[in-house]
């Protein structure tokens, strides 16, 4: 057997071919059955799979309420504005993460402030988001990235000090936990993407969950016109 790594010219110890061996989603043939059914149902937009899929996040998270989305993108621009945040607030963001954690605040006119990511997880470091709270800071988004949970302990205790509300974007931490608390389950407000290199992979879509009454009928008057005349609230 050569000494020399495959690099080098030494017989590879994986033979499996890449693509094959990466592909995701796997898909099979109850997959393709599954939205056949849907799509000769015909029922595409409020078909109670979708009914079904935010009961299944909501149990599993232990929330109160889950509303889908087309993406993760769209979930998050909704808990922006479920939260009732006001152009110039600004909102601690990390800096290393998709843009869609920071992009859709400032479709509502608020600010991002970025903060350094700390090495250990590579999630917001607590440290340098006390350095930049400021008077006009309402919020931080907290992201998981590649499946570890952030540095909670610390930004709660920042949260419950300055007053800042949680978005948490836990887009992947799909069944990740934090001292046995689900992921989903650690911010005001939470959303999960769908996206097909997730772990939960629908091609898109996203899940915006909370416990808030108000926060989860605002989501719902930002743009779910098939649920507003479900509501019955000062929020509708």
């Amino acid at each position: 057997m050569s000494v020399n790594p495959a690099i080098l010219g030494g017989t590879p110890a994986i033979t499996c071919d890449h693509d094959e061996v990466c592909r995701w989603p796997i898909i099979d043939a109850r997959d393709e059955e599954a939205v056949l059914g849907i799509l000769r149902d015909g029922n595409v937009s409020t078909h109670p799979v979708i009914r079904s899929l935010e009961a299944d996040y909501a149990d599993f998270t232990g929330r109160r309420h889950a509303l889908a989305h087309n993406n993760g993108t769209a979930a998050l621009l909704a808990a922006f504005f479920a939260l009732g945040l006001q152009p110039g607030d600004e909102i601690l963001v990390p800096s290393a993460t998709f843009w869609a954690s920071a992009l859709p605040m400032c479709w509502l006119g608020l600010v991002p402030v970025f903060c350094e990511s700390e090495p250990g997880r590579l999630g917001i470091d607590p440290d340098d988001m006390e350095r930049k709270i400021t008077q006009r800071t309402r919020a931080v988004v907290v992201v998981h990235l590649w499946g570890m949970p952030a540095k909670m302990s610390e930004i709660n205790a920042l949260a419950s000090k300055h007053n800042l509300l949680i978005i948490e974007d836990a887009s992947h931490v799909h069944g990740a936990s934090w001292r046995d608390i689900p992921c989903g389950r650690l911010g005001d407000i939470s959303v999960f993407s769908l996206q097909g290199d997730k772990l939960a992979p629908s091609g898109e879509g996203g899940v915006l969950l909370c416990d808030d009454d108000t926060f989860y009928e605002r989501a719902i008057c930002l743009g779910d016109i098939t649920r507003i005349i479900e509501l019955d609230s000062p929020a509708r």
